[in-house]
């Protein structure tokens, strides 16, 4: 059975850190024959969640028709998701945490409504990527909380992080190549 790995990229700078790091756990799992697919949610119509509360009674978002709700289904389908973002003021981009939010539906279908997507069957895996500026661990906590909350939610198992702090660094090129190795391994590892 071919295993299927979602990436999502959100940030704005397509050929940043990211973005590479994004492409290397992707590269990684499609090494192993998984079926790979990429998402740039800034390039995404991803209306915010208003707290309409509709999802709290029927599964989905029930309240705005974008560019979210194919992503709906997609989550449901695949073996594994892999967010990578830049950190900003210690969270993640404001886009992908547009995307994060929609996704209220999904705690509120296993929270509130008591359904399990995954009864049953192997649960899909989640994975982060950030990339920061700053060479403090601290400054990737808030945005490891938010996407650990978010993968709890999609009853996803939590799978591991790459992490690359200090960018700004003279010595980035170092940095960056370890953590490309790194992200490359983890995608690997995905679809075991």
């Amino acid at each position: 059975m071919t295993r299927k790995v979602l990436g999502i990229l959100g940030s704005p700078c397509i050929d940043g850190n990211s973005s590479a790091l994004l492409d290397a756990v992707l590269e990684g799992a499609r090494s192993t024959g998984a079926e790979v697919e990429r998402l740039n949610v800034t390039e995404l119509n991803i209306h915010p969640c208003d707290a309409c509360g509709k999802c709290d009674s029927e599964a989905g978002c029930r309240r705005f028709k974008d560019d979210m709700t194919p992503l709906y289904s997609k989550l449901r389908q695949v073996d594994a998701l892999v967010l990578s973002s830049p950190i900003y003021f210690m969270g993640v981009s404001s886009q992908l945490k547009a995307f994060i939010d929609r996704c209220q539906c999904f705690w509120a279908e296993k929270y509130l409504l008591g359904k399990r997507a995954y009864e049953g069957r192997r649960r899909p895996k989640g994975f982060f990527i950030a990339c920061a500026g700053s060479d403090k661990r601290s400054v990737f906590e808030p945005s490891l909380h938010t996407v650990r909350s978010l993968f709890q939610a999609l009853d996803y198992e939590y799978s591991g992080e790459v992490l690359l702090g200090d960018t700004d660094s003279p010595e980035i090129d170092d940095m960056r190549a370890a953590a490309l190795k790194q992200a490359y391994e983890a995608g690997r590892g995905l679809c075991k």
